[in-house]
């Protein structure tokens, strides 16, 4: 209960931004104030940033004096990676430079929401990058040790919370929900249709396929890179240990497929493609570092984003039910 009540603490500022920016784009006294927010948020998040550069400074100090309560990281890694992020987030509030990016992506760089998605995305990218650091300079074997005898897992408040709830509602949000449309506009621009017998059958080719791919890649990862293999094969264990047999397995598909797919393939993935999706797709999974597996949910992304343009968000949805569910029971075998 814990972890999901900070990581809705953590959410709250950016669903908060989403729901201004959808406002601003029938009021232009709450456009100022939008811009306004977006700049204090990236500048407040570069003051942590800095404040870890203190910290990588002050580790060396610390060690010396206080080994038992020094915290050895890529502190100016992290820090570095979330400034950037920040940064870049900031200057795609200059119109120049959203212009610019209007002609990579279908947005209106006059558009309150395409603003904002554009500088959140530099944010949370930012973000995540610099969790996958900080998490992977932290994990020693010793640490891992200790996270599995403290049985440090997640629960079901947490995956309800995220990806559930928090994704949902931002995409929710983002399309316009409660400022900009009405919902069956809301249900009709996240791509929410009655599946055809066809796109169901699709859909369960293409979930056999993921799956292949994800049993290809772990196989090879193992050979590749074993110690990597083990290491974050052993987090993700630990931290879904809770989630087993066919509870498990409805849980996890369930939250991750409803959630993931409104956010990404309902309201991202119209503006800024399937290769962009998928990206950020894949950064959102900070569980697995930067490894093999990270690009693994990549291309599952690339796959889920092509099967939205060919059928539905229901459709993707229901793949990636499908294939989260079907993962975690052969993981139990």
């Amino acid at each position: 209960m814990d972890n999901a009540v900070v990581t809705l603490f953590f959410i709250l500022p950016f669903l908060i931004g989403i729901l201004l920016a959808n406002v601003a784009e029938r009021n232009t006294n709450i456009r100022a104030l939008q811009f306004v927010y977006l700049s204090i948020l990236n500048i407040g998040l570069i003051g942590v940033g800095l404040m870890l550069v203190l910290v990588g400074m002050l580790q060396p100090v610390m060690a010396a004096r206080e080994p038992a309560v020094a915290i050895e990281a890529d502190w100016y890694g992290v820090a570095a990676v979330m400034i950037a992020g920040c940064a870049v987030a900031l200057a795609m509030l200059l119109k120049p430079v959203r212009q610019a990016a209007a002609r990579l992506f279908p947005i209106d760089p006059n558009s309150m929401v395409h603003i904002t998605a554009l500088s959140m995305t530099a944010t949370v990218v930012g973000g995540n990058f610099a969790q996958m650091i900080l998490t992977n300079s932290l994990l020693t074997p010793e640490l891992l040790s200790q996270i599995e005898g403290q049985g440090i897992s997640a629960t079901f408040m947490d995956i309800l919370i995220f990806p559930l709830l928090t994704l949902s509602v931002a995409a929710l949000l983002a399309v316009g929900w409660l400022t900009r449309r009405n919902w069956d506009e809301v249900i009709e621009r996240l791509g929410l249709t009655v599946p055809r017998p066809a796109h169901l059958a699709l859909a369960i080719v293409v979930t056999a396929a993921l799956i292949g791919l994800a049993m290809a890649a772990d196989q090879a990862w193992a050979q590749i890179d074993p110690a990597s293999y083990q290491r974050v094969g052993g987090v993700s264990s630990e931290l879904m240990k809770n989630f087993t047999g066919l509870p498990g397995a409805f849980a996890i598909g369930l939250t991750a497929g409803i959630g993931e797919e409104l956010f990404f393939r309902g309201a991202y993935q119209r503006r800024f493609g399937v290769v962009m999706t998928a990206l950020v797709f894949a950064t959102f999974h900070v569980q697995y570092f930067i490894s093999i597996a990270t690009a693994v949910v990549f291309v599952i992304g690339l796959f889920l984003g092509v099967l939205r343009q060919r059928t539905s968000v229901t459709i993707c949805i229901l793949a990636h039910f499908l294939y989260n569910f079907a993962s975690v029971l052969l993981a139990g075998v």
